[in-house]
């Protein structure tokens, strides 16, 4: 038996395998984020995300669910059902559909003529990838008043959490946008900024269970 104020846990051999495969599905490096996930979104009744309730009005949207729910799926799929420009903050290259610009490129935007669904992959140095998604949020605010009939989405807003440019940009995108999303398993530090909507865990997550 372990004393009260043992850090150790018992845990079964069935829940130890079911914990190895959440680690493995959810992308994380230890038992510990497993856990963390879980009780963080456990009680958590943020409405479920449609393409109804997320396109229907100009609020922002924080996109939420565990990691692997789906929230980068959802939003593939909806993309190419609306009308107008698109650009992603495509972090971990998961839009191939979308045409992928570059630095020099978003930066020579004529955002009232421009038409086209965008997306731009920052660098893979987490360090530099903030560096240049702050230069990104900077010219976006400068240029908000150009947005109103884009849809503007930031992958891995969990990265970007302590940008004052970005919160910044989501504070005031209700006005300005026709759309801004923030898609990040960490919600804490955005809520009132926009509306959370969450995705739910794929069935064969709940299986797992």
């Amino acid at each position: 038996m372990y004393d009260k104020g043992s850090p150790f846990v018992r845990v079964t051999r069935a829940n130890r395998e079911k914990l190895k495969e959440l680690k493995k599905n959810f992308n994380v490096r230890s038992y510990d984020a497993v856990l963390s996930f879980l009780l963080k979104n456990q009680g958590q009744e943020y409405p479920e995300a449609s393409s109804e309730n997320i396109m229907n009005n100009s609020i922002p949207v924080i996109l939420t669910g565990l990691p692997g729910s789906g929230k980068t799926t959802f939003l593939r799929t909806l993309i190419p059902s609306l009308v107008g420009p698109v650009f992603v903050l495509d972090v971990h290259d998961e839009y191939p559909s979308l045409a992928k610009i570059n630095l020099g490129e978003f930066f020579a935007l004529d955002f009232n003529e421009e038409k086209r669904k965008l997306r731009l992959v920052p660098s893979s140095n987490v360090d530099v990838s903030k560096s240049e998604a702050d230069s990104i949020f900077r010219h976006l605010i400068m240029f908000q008043k150009q947005l109103s009939n884009w849809v503007i989405v930031v992958e891995e807003g969990h990265r970007f959490v302590d940008s004052p440019f970005l919160k910044s940009l989501v504070a005031e995108a209700r006005k300005h946008m026709r759309k801004m999303i923030v898609v990040s398993h960490q919600v804490e530090r955005y809520e009132g900024l926009g509306m959370v909507l969450k995705i739910v865990l794929p069935e064969s997550y709940s299986k797992i269970l």
